[in-house]
């Protein structure tokens, strides 16, 4: 995979500038984003390496096709740049950048700041496993979300919700329907969450890992996976195997 260029900037409170399919994008960080309830940084205040190595994944895919016109939705989107990526750099024509309620004036602000309207960027309020109702999308998007397997069945829950469902007799990825990508450093507890997530009637397929310094240590690196999920419209007994990694780009 083409590693994504990353160079600090004074822009903000403390911001990135990531290159994107030839576009810079600018990401804001917020070092002062609390949890109200607890007094804790919240970590969705910061750029991950998760979210440049989803991002560098959608612009190195060859089936741009899910991204173009569609609505995509990041879930626990912290800082947005996949999501934002995806309608300024690759395509898509609408993002909806979800979080919790102290992090979305700073996903306002870096959709702003990437030229992005209220209309081609979104901005809710994610609740536990709730979203506004009504909210159906073509693709979702996810970075470092899969931490505790217990909070797996709400996530599955929220993805249900989403998802909307292809035709089956269409031979093109997810039958048309609802696509989702996911990335993840590669950590004790990933596979836990995605088995759960398995459980929950979800296809989660690696498809690409690759390795890469860490963003915020460089003499450091670290293995990141990179997932497609599908709803499954099979038994939930027929589980393909559980750890396939194809190379394929997408």
């Amino acid at each position: 995979m083409e590693m994504m260029e990353v160079v600090a900037t004074e822009i903000m409170d403390a911001a990135l500038h990531v290159a994107v399919a030839g576009r810079t994008l600018a990401v804001a960080e917020r070092d002062g984003t609390h949890d109200p309830a607890t007094g804790r940084a919240l970590t969705g205040s910061w750029l991950w390496d998760s979210s440049l190595v989803l991002a560098s994944h959608l612009a190195s895919c060859v089936h741009h096709h899910h991204l173009r016109g569609a609505t995509v939705l990041e879930l626990g989107a912290g800082t947005g740049l996949p999501g934002i990526a995806a309608v300024a750099c690759l395509g898509a024509a609408r993002c909806v950048l979800t979080d919790v309620r102290p992090l979305l004036p700073g996903l306002r602000t870096n959709a702003d700041a990437n030229g992005l309207t209220a209309e081609q960027a979104d901005v809710r309020e994610l609740r536990g496993e709730q979203l506004e109702p009504g909210v159906q999308v073509d693709v979702v998007l996810m970075s470092d979300v899969f931490y505790d397997p217990e909070d797996m069945p709400a996530m599955a829950a929220t993805l249900h919700g989403l998802w909307r469902d292809g035709d089956s007799n269409c031979d093109c990825d997810g039958g048309g329907g609802t696509v989702g990508w996911a990335a993840s450093e590669v950590r004790d507890g990933v596979q836990d969450c995605v088995d759960v997530l398995r459980e929950q009637g979800f296809e989660v397929v690696e498809v690409d890992r690759v390795t890469r310094p860490l963003l915020r240590d460089p003499e450091q690196a670290a293995d990141f996976a990179v997932y497609r999920l599908f709803r499954r419209t099979t038994s939930p007994s027929i589980v393909s195997d559980p750890t396939p990694i194809t190379r394929t780009g997408c």
